[in-house]
């Protein structure tokens, strides 16, 4: 049986509950679906929002694998996949565009409508990949980047260059865009400006070496 059409049972940090901690569990991870690739993480980082969504904010559903910001590369892909391979470098994001709706299009926002932030625990078709002792497993926005293994919607991955370095590429998705679009984006700030940054974070996880 091809490798892509197998379950993988791995390690995933999980929370059970409000208020409860954060335990090493083994989970179960299924193939990829027609439009999905199926990611093996190498390096993740700490967001806020992970942190909060133990507190039932923006996620309250549970059991919860955690984890948004990270890199890894592409284990498997599904059957309609054509812009990624096995091998490929990728990162997450949390919000997909189509560059075809009116936010798009716009110059003014990536919100975009047609894959929007999600914040169901699920995949676009309300289902998940990830199982943990025989319960669904939700996850935060769209992957959960502190598992060995995910399967994450094409629309919400872009594909890196390989010799990046692992550390600054796990919080490019969240946490660097974030503070990047704040910057350029809503305070026009111009080179030479000086500027007061308040909560600056950043912090990562180192995950699997390569290889």
């Amino acid at each position: 049986m091809s490798r892509a059409k197998q379950v993988i049972t791995c390690k995933a940090a999980a929370c059970w509950g409000l208020g409860k901690p954060v335990t090493v569990e083994e989970i179960q991870v299924d193939p990829p679906k027609a439009k999905e690739v199926r990611v093996k993480m190498l390096c993740s980082s700490v967001c806020h929002t992970d942190i909060s969504s133990l507190k039932g904010f923006p996620h309250n559903q549970f059991p919860l694998a955690l984890g948004h910001e990270g890199i890894g590369v592409v284990e498997s892909i599904g059957d309609q996949v054509t812009n990624l391979k096995e091998g490929d470098f990728i990162i997450p994001t949390y919000i997909g565009e189509c560059e075809e709706c009116e936010n798009c299009v716009s110059g003014k926002t990536n919100l975009c409508l047609t894959h929007p932030v999600r914040l169901t625990g699920l995949m676009p078709d309300n289902t998940s990949r990830l199982s943990v002792r025989g319960q669904t497993l939700y996850h935060v926005l769209s992957c959960a980047s502190w598992s060995e293994y995910v399967v994450v919607d094409i629309n919400y991955l872009l594909r890196v260059d390989p010799n990046i370095n692992l550390a600054y590429a796990s919080f490019i998705s969240c946490g660097f865009s974030t503070g990047y679009g704040a910057c350029w984006k809503e305070a026009n700030i111009e080179s030479g400006s000086t500027v007061a940054v308040f909560g600056l974070g950043g912090c990562w996880i180192r995950g699997n070496k390569r290889g």
